[in-house]
């Protein structure tokens, strides 16, 4: 199971500033908080892998996790924000590809909101809404469902 957590929040995200495929707002020290609250939350789980959008966000999300958990980090152009110039079909298409690999199971990908919320709606049927920043979702496989954990 793909366990999605949604970066930190940017300093884009502060001001409110669509990023797509801009690779280069980093975390704000709120952004950093959430990071390591979303890396607490996932202690105790049997997390083996970290996969994380290029984005320099999701990426600096991903080595506080890595570090806490011990574990190293796979950037995974797969999980990049939705460029300006992509529709959902194109980011669609990118998540089918990471999904029909074979990951191990409780594998930790921090990617961006729109690509969380397409992943969750290709797994359950239904579009939620954008997650929060830091937030964990996990879709049960067996019901479908999506849950989404605020740490």
């Amino acid at each position: 199971m793909i366990l999605w957590v949604r970066h930190g929040q940017s300093t884009w995200n502060a001001m409110d500033r669509m990023q797509g495929h801009e690779l280069s707002p980093p975390l704000t020290d709120l952004g950093r908080e959430q990071a390591a609250l979303a890396a607490e939350a996932l202690l105790g789980r049997s997390v083996v892998r970290i996969l994380s959008s290029p984005a320099v966000r999701a990426r600096q999300t991903a080595d506080v996790i890595a570090d806490r958990l011990g574990l190293d980090v796979v950037e995974e152009p797969l999980l990049l924000e939705k460029g300006l110039d992509e529709d959902k079909s194109r980011v669609q298409a990118r998540i089918r590809t990471l999904l029909a690999r074979d990951l191990p199971a409780d594998t930790v990908a921090v990617s961006h909101g729109d690509v969380i919320g397409y992943a969750v709606e290709l797994l359950t049927g239904s579009l939620p809404g954008v997650p929060a920043n830091g937030s964990i979702t996990q879709v049960d496989p067996d019901t479908r469902q999506a849950a989404v954990a605020m740490p």
